[in-house]
């Protein structure tokens, strides 16, 4: 099974730092020898998730959400960090979501004005597990001073960045494929979490 990869831009913002960071990161999975499609939230302008509306699962914006999420194997999310939380259309995308996110893994990327990123990280990944997902035990920050003209010029974060594409791309095939082995034994303990998702 090949590296299917979804790299989120999780700014509702089309002048951002954030896209920079998407491009670094689909560019290394593609280096990597993933399959990569990248998901821009600001040009997608999803609605609101409302529990009660059937209806938004027949619009094309939700169509792209779900499709690729279930496509995917691996997934990149690059968040903006807002007041030490991931962005509202971040958390937009995963309410659209839950088993299309089930036995997968995620690295997780914050880009930040002043903070660490460490708030706006652990929501994501906390956000993904609830999905019954895995994130990566290790992620990557870019603060303001990081970019120059927009683009990002510390090799530092740069260096974390690749790092986290290449580790997606490297795992992300066998944790979903052994998850699907898990699932097949039905819903006994003996399949795990999988089991719950038959």
């Amino acid at each position: 099974m090949s590296a299917r990869i979804v790299v989120v831009s999780g700014s509702a913002r089309e002048e951002s730092k954030v896209h920079d960071v998407v491009r670094i990161a689909a560019t290394t999975a593609r280096a990597a020898g993933a399959e990569v499609r990248e998901v821009l939230l600001h040009a997608l302008a999803l609605p609101m998730m409302d529990h009660g509306d059937p209806s938004q699962g027949e619009l094309a914006c939700v169509k792209v959400v779900r499709e690729s999420a279930a496509w995917a194997n691996g997934f990149i999310l690059v968040t903006p960090e807002y007041h030490g939380n991931m962005s509202g259309c971040l958390k937009n995308w995963f309410d659209f979501l839950y088993l299309e996110l089930a036995g997968k893994l995620a690295g997780v990327i914050a880009v930040t004005g002043g903070g660490c990123g460490d708030m706006s990280i652990t929501a994501v990944k906390n956000s993904f597990a609830w999905c019954h997902g895995f994130t990566l035990p290790f992620h990557a920050a870019a603060r303001g001073p990081d970019f120059k003209d927009g683009a990002l010029a510390s090799a530092r974060v740069n260096d974390r960045i690749q790092r986290i594409a290449y580790d997606v791309a490297r795992y992300a095939p066998v944790l979903h494929k052994t998850f699907n082995e898990a699932r097949e034994l039905g819903a006994g303990q003996e399949s795990g979490v999988a089991g719950m998702h038959l």
